[in-house]
């Protein structure tokens, strides 16, 4: 407790300064460009030539499996290279794989160029969540990391609509993607890295995070999973709906953009509430959002308006965790956390898998069913996590 009353007091303890916020907010930007902008394209490419939903699914999934399998190093890769060089590293790979994508479009090439960008997309969003959480105050964590996955939730949003401009059936989508990831390397070259403890061994692994905090935890898969759905199910589900491909593209965008509206007035809630308390009603009204959201889809305008509402809160909830994280880890632990949120991340990246598998049996309806159970499970655990924390207050007193 003393450590965050002093930092709330002298906020000169993290300085800030603009080419920091400008390379962090760069990563992340792309981080989500990655997502938002490839697997749209992917999947409407691996349709257009008559591959089976399954298949696309893994396709959708291999960026899950990497994040999973590589997201236990990437502590150890920052504490040899340093953040500012990992980061560098990956954003590189990312710039390269976007050239590969065109120039290999056989669609076992693509499994493997989609699970080297995701090893990318690990670093970069362990990384840079990371570095951010460092830099916050205490008493501002919640609008800062907001602001911060504004920069993700652009990413998300522009993706959708660069294919309206680009198309997916020439070189330019692959092209402009391998150009924006370069050009946004640039800032990097011009900060120092963070000065955080990374020497000191963290108290616990990417595993046991997950025993310590579950709910939290369950937290990162529902975000990662349902984005991952929407990007790779989103235009199978529209279509067979009877939705053109320009509309189904504005639709994903709104429910892409509902993260850049409800992330700072949100992120105030968690500045002045309690964070738990703050989950469980978030979780309860995306449960909400999903229902409506499919029960009226056959109504543009308002299936375009709860599309983006569930995308704010959904992408609200990831944040406040990462606040509550914030709150309560630092240095190498700090690092640890966000290892284990990225494994989690790749966890929730696998539901294509699953969702490939339930169009088998639901059909389009299959996007729903899953999306709603993930949301369920997160409430459940909230609950859970709410319920013993009374009961060892009772104990207590």
């Amino acid at each position: 407790m003393s450590e965050i009353s002093e930092e709330s007091q002298n906020p000169s303890i993290r300085p800030s300064n603009l080419k920091d916020l400008i390379a962090v907010i760069s990563c992340v930007s792309i981080a989500g460009i990655s997502m938002g902008f490839t697997l749209p394209l992917m999947t409407i490419s691996l349709d257009r030539d008559g591959s089976s939903g399954s298949f696309i699914g893994l396709i959708g999934s291999m960026l899950g499996i990497a994040i999973v399998l590589f997201s236990p190093f990437v502590p150890a890769c920052i504490k040899l290279l340093g953040m500012r060089k990992f980061v560098i590293i990956c954003m590189l790979a990312e710039t390269l794989m976007f050239v590969c994508l065109f120039l290999f479009p056989a669609s076992i090439a693509w499994v493997l160029i989609r699970f080297v960008m995701g090893m990318a997309v690990a670093g970069i969003f362990i990384a840079s969540e990371s570095w951010i959480n460092h830099l916050a105050i205490s008493s501002h964590r919640g609008r800062i990391l907001a602001l911060f996955n504004i920069s993700l939730g652009l990413g998300f949003a522009s993706g959708p609509l660069l294919l309206i401009l680009t198309g997916t059936d020439s070189w330019l989508p692959f092209i402009t993607g391998a150009c924006i990831c370069f050009v946004a390397t640039m800032p990097l070259l011009f900060v120092q890295d963070p000065e955080m403890d990374l020497e000191s061994p963290s108290s616990f692994n990417y595993f046991s995070f997950i025993l310590i905090a579950p709910a939290y935890c369950a937290a990162v898969v529902l975000a990662s999973g349902t984005e991952t759905l929407m990007g790779t199910f989103f235009h199978y589900y529209g279509s067979r709906i009877g939705y053109a491909q320009p509309d189904m593209h504005v639709m994903l965008t709104l429910f892409f953009l509902g993260g850049l509206i409800f992330q700072y007035p949100i992120g105030w809630l968690a500045d002045h509430m309690n964070i738990p308390k703050l989950l469980l009603l978030l979780g309860l009204v995306c449960i909400l959002c999903i229902i409506l959201t499919f029960q009226f889809s056959h109504i543009i305008l308002l299936f375009k308006f709860l599309l983006f509402c569930w995308g704010g809160i959904l992408t609200s909830i990831y944040n406040t965790v990462l606040t509550a994280v914030g709150h309560e880890y630092k240095g190498a632990d700090l690092i640890a956390a966000n290892a284990s949120f990225g494994f989690l991340w790749g966890i929730g990246g696998l539901m294509p898998l699953i969702g490939g598998q339930a169009t088998q049996a639901f059909q389009e309806e299959a996007l729903m069913y899953v999306s709603l159970a993930l949301t369920i499970l997160f409430v459940v655990l909230m609950i859970g996590s709410l319920t013993k924390t009374k009961i060892r207050k009772t104990n207590y007193n």
